[in-house]
């Protein structure tokens, strides 16, 4: 592989990794409550769901994917609590859970009247049964569905930006609206998603016979493939959120997690609408597949120590998965929100420190992240 084509392939893995369910959800949020000042409120979501998780994968690449050695400069215990939260959040208390919602307000626009929670038992049992099977069906899934879920989007601005007018700025503030999406932008949750998955990444350049020979020749090639991988990232996330600011009247009283489908039908109209609904319930699917198998083999080896079966280790992580899920979206962001305006700015600050750490030798870790929850916990009040 040359390494142009390297830089391609691993840019375009860094943006699979990051182009999940909850992805076209939040920007479309941003831009409903934009009040017309979307370039204000993408500039928002742009930095902490973008830049910031990209930021998750260089320093995973300068710790050479070792997250035990990230947590470690916290403190030892860092190495297990901080991995447990983040996977709970990413697993059966947030992401996973919310997969499902988003899954289900995708499924409402084809049969209306399923009640989430005979959804989310079909889904969870249906994710139990994948999960076992996941080297199989995610890569064929993966294969198919980013293609699809392009294409659709794609299909839906085109139409969609071209048949509505851009929306007029109102009375409202523009760096209220800059703030709302900086902060939503925390509930894609892709920096945690970062520290996990940014190892496949890394795997996959030094994989290629110039990397292998020559580590220190990773980072230029990394920086290069981070422009395509975050500028198609960023262009969807624009688009997103100019489509949910220009449809903001037709939103009003739609569901987060119905958002899409709904812009699909005004857009598509109600034969082509189907199409998209499928694929974000698929997308949502693959995307539970992995993180319900990665929450159960933390809980099985690192909380339990090898003595809990594989199989019940899922069923309590699907169980879990199950309750909050009946939440409804709104109840699971009610939920996870404050726990990501507090442990976010943490973690930010983490990210940039040891990305100095390893790059100019800075020492000092654990005095800046006191001084960002501090801040944030007197902001709060």
């Amino acid at each position: 592989m040359k390494t142009k084509a390297l830089i391609l392939s691993t840019g375009l893995a860094m943006f699979s990794m990051f182009f999940g369910s909850g992805n076209l959800v939040f920007p479309l949020l941003v831009g409903q409550m934009s009040d017309g000042h979307y370039f204000m409120a993408s500039i928002g979501i742009l930095l902490t769901g973008v830049l910031v998780p990209f930021l998750g994968i260089l320093v995973m690449l300068l710790f050479n994917g070792d997250s035990s050695a990230f947590f470690s400069r916290i403190g030892k215990p860092a190495t297990f609590w901080f991995p447990l939260i983040a996977l709970s959040l990413m697993g059966p208390f947030g992401v996973l859970a919310r997969c499902i919602t988003v899954a289900h307000g995708a499924w409402r626009l084809l049969l209306p009247e399923t009640p989430l929670w005979v959804f989310s038992i079909i889904g969870c049992v249906l994710i139990y049964f994948l999960t076992i099977r996941q080297n199989k069906i995610l890569p064929v899934l993966g294969s198919i569905l980013t293609p699809v879920l392009l294409a659709s989007l794609a299909a839906i601005a085109l139409i969609g930006l071209t048949t509505q007018e851009l929306p007029t700025a109102t009375s409202g503030s523009a760096w209220l609206s800059m703030k709302n999406g900086f902060f939503q932008g925390y509930q894609t949750m892709d920096l945690l998603a970062a520290f996990f998955f940014s190892v496949f990444v890394i795997k996959h350049l030094q994989e290629h016979k110039a990397i292998s020979s020559n580590p220190a020749a990773s980072l230029p090639v990394f920086m290069k493939a981070s422009f395509i991988g975050a500028g198609l990232l960023s262009s969807i996330y624009f688009v997103l959120v100019l489509l949910g600011s220009m449809y903001a009247p037709y939103l009003a009283n739609v569901p987060p997690q119905e958002m899409l489908g709904h812009i699909a039908e005004l857009a598509l109209g109600s034969y082509a609408a189907p199409v998209v609904c499928v694929a974000v319930i698929l997308a949502c699917l693959t995307t539970a597949i992995v993180l319900a198998s990665l929450f159960s083999d933390f809980l099985r080896k690192e909380v339990c120590r090898e003595r809990l079966p594989s199989h019940w280790s899922l069923l309590i992580t699907l169980a879990i998965a199950f309750v909050v899920s009946t939440l409804k979206f709104s109840g699971i962001m009610a939920f996870i929100a404050p726990i990501l305006e507090f442990t976010y700015p943490a973690l930010i600050v983490l990210t940039c420190i040891n990305i100095l750490h390893k790059l100019w030798g800075l020492k000092i870790v654990r005095t800046p992240i006191a001084i960002a929850v501090l801040l944030k916990f007197f902001s709060a009040i």
